[in-house]
């Protein structure tokens, strides 16, 4: 069931028919802090968790802890940046004729490199095509960037090149945010939003897929340097944001899903369309 706040006190609203959920959308990976089912703890340490959408199985790094109601009354996964990680203890299928996206609900604490990451995602196959949503700053900020492969040709995309900076969208310290990317090779484009707000004017010059083959890292980046923050819920889809073209009707109904559960939809846009509404299928 989907929990509301409204002028910061706890709604419990009747279950929505035909709630919208990650796997309306073929989800690929999907690892939920709010699901006590999904994973094991000793005390307040996380010690084993579970990928819901069944196609990974996770490793832990080092002591990451659950905060029992962190957000909206839910349990969330905190990380300490020292060795703290969840990640994939495989390279498995994320990606599907070049199209992928991802959406989470994340917070940072302090930053120390320009590549601490949200997520990231590492390929074992050649030539080596991969992306990260990292901080862009080491300084306690998050400015934002979506790093790419560091190929000398045939990149994902010519003119991201290594990294593309979020001009339009930051990141405030100890903050809950939505944050999502797409890769859409049927409508040519690339992106990321922040609570609904493209962090950066998409890019229309997707050149070469990113691989089908990934290792999941979560609060780990491709290089191994860990976040200091917390995590409520991440999930990702081998398939287009939408229906078709750029569309991004999926994405939409993912972004209102997680602001729906967890207590965030005054973050999302007046224009979006599940401000005040929570998707259906």
């Amino acid at each position: 069931m989907i929990q509301l706040v409204t002028s910061g006190i706890l709604e419990q609203p009747q279950p929505i028919a035909n709630e919208w959920e990650p796997t309306d959308a073929s989800v690929v990976a999907w690892i939920d802090a709010s699901d006590t089912s999904s994973y094991t703890t000793s005390g307040s340490t996380l010690t084993a968790v579970t990928d819901k959408a069944g196609t990974y199985t996770m490793s832990i790094g080092n002591t990451p802890t659950v905060v029992t109601n962190g957000l909206n009354s839910l349990n969330v996964f905190d990380f300490d940046g020292n060795n703290e990680f969840i990640q994939s203890s495989s390279f498995e299928t994320q990606v599907s004729s070049g199209n992928h996206w991802s959406i989470g609900v994340f917070q940072y604490h302090t930053t120390n490199s320009t590549k601490n990451s949200f997520w990231s995602y590492e390929t074992d196959q050649t030539p080596k095509r991969d992306y990260a949503i990292s901080a862009g700053a080491s300084n306690n900020t998050w400015p934002g960037e979506l790093d790419l492969d560091g190929l000398s040709s045939n990149r994902i995309s010519s003119t991201i090149g290594n990294l593309q900076i979020w001009n339009s969208q930051s990141i405030s310290q100890n903050t809950w945010v939505i944050v999502s990317c797409w890769f859409n090779k049927s409508g040519n484009q690339i992106g990321t939003r922040v609570n609904g707000n493209n962090a950066f004017t998409p890019v229309n010059d997707y050149d070469n897929s990113i691989q089908t083959s990934q290792e999941l890292r979560l609060m780990r980046n491709r290089a191994s340097v860990e976040l200091d923050g917390r995590m409520a819920e991440f999930f990702a889809v081998a398939d287009i944001p939408g229906v078709s073209g750029t569309d991004l009707t999926d994405l939409e109904k993912a972004e209102g899903y997680l602001a729906c559960k967890w207590g965030l939809q005054s973050l999302l846009p007046s224009g979006h369309p599940y401000k005040t509404n929570c998707p259906t299928q």
